[in-house]
């Protein structure tokens, strides 16, 4: 009785089809007996257009987690929603079934489109899907912080919520610089197409020097925040052999920023030519056989065949010293722009003074560019001072005052001139 039943539905469905127009696509949540990926890019895209189509959902799914910035939106059973690509009209529709069997609950979609579409589905639509809920899911996603773990060679993958407030608009900076900066970031984030074009793995290396207190952290929180990139903070230090670092690197996620601050001080990775001995600026006491990542070791892990292993991949170096650091080091396709964080030019102090006092102009401006023209003082140093008294005018005598005793002081040493910020490209950088 069953079975003529279904061959009835079976033969009705078939003849039905003869005479309509239209075309159905199934999407089911496994294919294969693997997790289906245009299922999932599904739910993120129709989600995300819950509102913005013309046929808005009678019943809605809403929630939220820890890995997401904001509310995440999807159909429940059996609604249906009209997405509208190319001006053809994309009927789609949720379902879901028990299987009492399997003691499994099936969830598929279905997409209705008229048969003239099908080359368009297939070729622009589907792959479109594809594509945004990739850029859905990377603008939605919290910022991760990934550290070693505890000396041990390997991440602590879970990480924690990168909840920094640093973003270009807050970040002291020469305006001219940041542009810049800001302008490359965004270059690179669009250049996939680009450099599979040129044949070469999509990450990009940058160098921050200057002296302490000059904002390189600042600078690397605020491009974490502008790409919404993970970051992994690499001790050298605390990594045990070159197979070690090796690891640490498969082991990175794409859309993830690799910070190793202070590369000088860094363990058999001084400059060769200048004559640097690992004892020269690295004090810490090694045992006679202790292993210990080499330059070599870092040259191939982060420019070798391992650096394909990975995509959409920034690496930041940080030094105080950047002539301590070997040449091979410094070259393009290691470290292609050079930024040099100088201490606090008016123009920065102009910013702090905007973002910690929320003024543009004074009196005392005119005595302060003056002070800041004869001292050197870093934007760190300048915002510490700031931060004492809410007050504008208290504050900003505050900082009269802090400054005319750096000059007196500096007026017995006589320190070396600043060099100003700047950004350079790495010879033979793309």
């Amino acid at each position: 009785m069953i079975s003529s039943r279904k061959k009835c539905i079976s033969f009705l469905q078939e003849l039905a089809g003869r005479f309509t127009s239209e075309l159905t696509m199934v999407i089911s949540d496994s294919h294969e007996e693997s997790k289906n990926h245009l299922f999932h890019a599904l739910m993120m895209y129709l989600g995300s257009n819950a509102f913005s189509t013309s046929s808005v959902p009678r019943r809605i799914t809403v929630g939220k987690n820890e890995n997401i910035k904001a509310l995440a939106y999807g159909l429940d059973k059996n609604c249906k929603i009209v997405d509208t690509f190319l001006g053809a009209d994309m009927k789609w529709s949720y379902c879901s079934e028990f299987n009492s069997a399997l003691q499994y609950e099936m969830k598929w979609y279905e997409l209705r489109f008229h048969k003239r579409h099908a080359s368009m589905v297939r070729n622009k639509y589907l792959p479109y899907i594809i594509e945004m809920a990739k850029v859905i899911k990377d603008q939605n996603r919290v910022v991760k912080f990934h550290t070693t773990r505890g000396g041990r060679d390997g991440w602590n993958f879970k990480g924690i919520n990168l909840d920094h407030p640093m973003t270009f608009d807050t970040l002291a900076m020469d305006g001219n610089l940041k542009q810049k900066v800001i302008e490359d970031l965004d270059r690179f984030v669009k250049g996939k197409n680009y450099y599979r074009k040129i044949g070469k793995v999509w990450k990009r290396g940058y160098l921050l020097y200057g002296p302490p207190g000059t904002g390189k952290s600042s600078l690397i929180a605020a491009m974490a925040n502008h790409l919404n990139f993970d970051i992994y903070s690499l001790n050298l230090s605390a990594v045990s052999s070159d197979s070690s670092l090796e690891s640490l690197l498969l082991h990175m996620s794409n859309r993830s920023i690799l910070v190793v601050e202070d590369i000088d001080c860094s363990v058999e990775l001084q400059n060769r030519q200048a004559g640097d001995r690992p004892s020269d600026h690295d004090k810490t006491p090694r045992k006679p056989q202790e292993k210990f990542v080499t330059l070599s070791g870092l040259l191939n892990a982060i420019d070798g065949l391992l650096s394909c292993c990975g995509d959409e991949r920034v690496i930041v170096f940080t030094t105080n010293y950047k002539d301590r650091i070997d040449p091979a080091l410094l070259r393009a396709g290691r470290m292609d722009l050079h930024i040099n964080l100088s201490y606090c030019t008016f123009s920065t102090f102009k910013q702090l003074a905007e973002t910690y006092l929320d003024i543009w102009n004074h009196d005392l401006f005119p005595r302060i560019e003056k002070l800041i023209s004869e001292v050197q003082v870093s934007p760190a140093e300048v915002a510490g001072e700031l931060m004492k008294i809410r007050n504008p005018k208290s504050s900003l005598e505050g900082l009269c005052g802090f400054l005319e005793c750096k000059r007196e002081a500096a007026k017995s040493s006589a320190p070396p001139t600043s060099v100003p910020e700047s950004l350079e490209d790495a010879p033979g950088s793309v």
